[in-house]
């Protein structure tokens, strides 16, 4: 069985980093479409109630709004790179 790695995304949580399709700007057009089109059953917020920095997109079709900004979320997988 393979070994499951996590990305620490803050206070509010991890995620399988082998799940992870794509990160963007939570401000992007593009993100705010995907956002506003995904039903709320696939939004999982972990901001915890700071401001929406960013946007993963996950293999099962879930997006994950975050708190961090995409080059910290880009520095927690490639910390996680390095070490695994």
């Amino acid at each position: 069985m393979d070994m499951m790695h996590w990305v620490d995304l803050g206070d509010n949580g991890l995620i399988i980093t082998q799940r992870i399709v794509a990160v963007g700007k939570a401000d992007a057009a593009a993100m705010r479409r995907l956002v506003a089109e995904t039903p709320t059953t696939h939004v999982v917020d972990l901001t915890g109630g700071s401001k929406r920095r960013s946007v993963v997109v996950l293999d099962s079709d879930h997006v994950v709004l975050t708190a961090m900004t995409v080059l910290d979320v880009r520095l927690a997988l490639a910390y996680w790179l390095e070490w695994s």
